[in-house]
């Protein structure tokens, strides 16, 4: 994994491998091109060869904005590029959705918020620092934010960062974070379920593509239902073309409905292997309201931590200015926080969001008797 650290004024790549050699390039900018680093300095077209870099590159010929790095095997020109996140050095604008000005870098799948967007929109007034002046950083933030990623992933019950999904992978010899992010086991083939639905939903929504649908038998070889379905992205549900009638049907019927999936159709001993890919494609194609409502639960739990870092136990205070005097109260009761009010606000909206969206991307049976 090829890392970044911004230092101000300089930035300090890390290379995956620290024994191997690299090609490094840099984009300066959301819209920048790529520079390759040659013995004169990072150039945009050039013939001089690229410089090899091993180990550890300080760049310190930065301004004040947005880098990306790239770097490739220098040996292999056909080799993967490996992409690192952007990074922030000096001072320069806020970077953010909110500013318009931030894009998931290529490789990347992006930051669902930024540090900015929490410092100078959701957080705008509050200052990221304790009453000792011990300051909260971008990557305390960056935690954070990610935290609340997940956090909102379960109570929607969805998936937001994009996941490849492998069943059984062991078993098929693949590798964790090569070929897949998550496992799972198979899906039961119920034929009842598959009369009255016709559809499989996936145990992780919304799904981007499925890329292996088979059908297993411990008495038929495995049959590939690629060519015969249809998939609802949104609410994850996997809809077949071919699938059994019900048992009154003709003969003719039930056996051109139900051969793809063989005589053991009547038999509890069928199985779905399914792998697909879970979430959004990146960052920048998540809905503005589910980011929004991902910064306000992040910006909840700042609120909370940096209010307790600035006044613990506020309850109220007061100033008059003709007496010249001033009253502060204190309070061990839980529900009073310096940023009280603020907080109060976005977990109302929390909850709104929550309850009218919950079931957007599921779905619910219905049925007759």
């Amino acid at each position: 994994m090829l890392e970044v650290v911004s230092a101000k004024n300089y930035c300090i790549i890390k290379m995956p491998n620290s024994t191997q050699e690299y090609r490094l390039e840099r984009k300066a900018g959301i819209d920048g091109e790529w520079e390759t680093l040659t013995a004169s300095g990072f150039i945009k077209t050039t013939t001089e060869p690229p410089v090899p870099v091993k180990d550890v590159y300080l760049d310190k010929n930065v301004k004040d904005g947005v880098y990306g790095y790239r770097v490739q095997d220098v040996t292999n020109a056909a080799a993967d590029w490996e992409y690192s996140v952007w990074v922030k050095c000096g001072a320069g604008k806020p970077v953010g959705y909110t500013f318009g000005n931030y894009k998931a870098p290529e490789g990347q799948w992006g930051e669902i918020v930024t540090p900015d967007d929490l410092h100078y929109t959701y957080l705008w007034g509050v200052d990221f620092r304790a009453s000792n002046g011990m300051p909260y950083t971008d990557e305390q933030v960056r935690f954070h934010i990610n935290s609340s990623l997940r956090e909102m992933e379960r109570r929607l019950n969805i998936t937001i960062e994009k996941k490849r999904i492998a069943c059984e992978p062991q078993r098929r010899g693949l590798k964790k974070g090569v070929d897949y992010d998550e496992e799972e086991s198979f899906y039961s083939f119920h034929q009842s379920r598959i009369q009255r639905q016709g559809f499989i939903p996936t145990r992780k929504r919304p799904v981007i593509k499925v890329s292996k649908l088979d059908l297993l038998s411990r008495t038929e070889k495995v049959r590939s239902l690629m060519d015969c379905y249809t998939l609802d992205k949104t609410k994850g549900l996997i809809k077949f073309f071919n699938r059994p009638f019900r048992m009154s049907d003709t003969r003719k019927a039930i056996h051109t409905s139900i051969s793809p999936y063989g005589a053991a159709t009547w038999e509890s001993n069928l199985f779905y292997s399914i792998d697909y890919v879970a979430g959004y494609e990146s960052s920048d194609d998540v809905p503005a309201d589910l980011r929004a409502v991902i910064a306000k639960l992040c910006a909840v739990e700042l609120l909370n931590i940096i209010g307790d870092g600035l006044i613990s136990g506020f309850s109220s205070s007061s100033l008059s200015m003709d007496g010249v005097s001033e009253s502060f109260s204190s309070t061990q009761s839980a529900t009073s926080a310096y940023y009280g009010a603020r907080i109060k606000v976005y977990e109302d909206e929390l909850k709104n969001y929550i309850e009218e969206n919950k079931m957007k991307f599921g779905h619910v049976v219905m049925g007759a008797l």
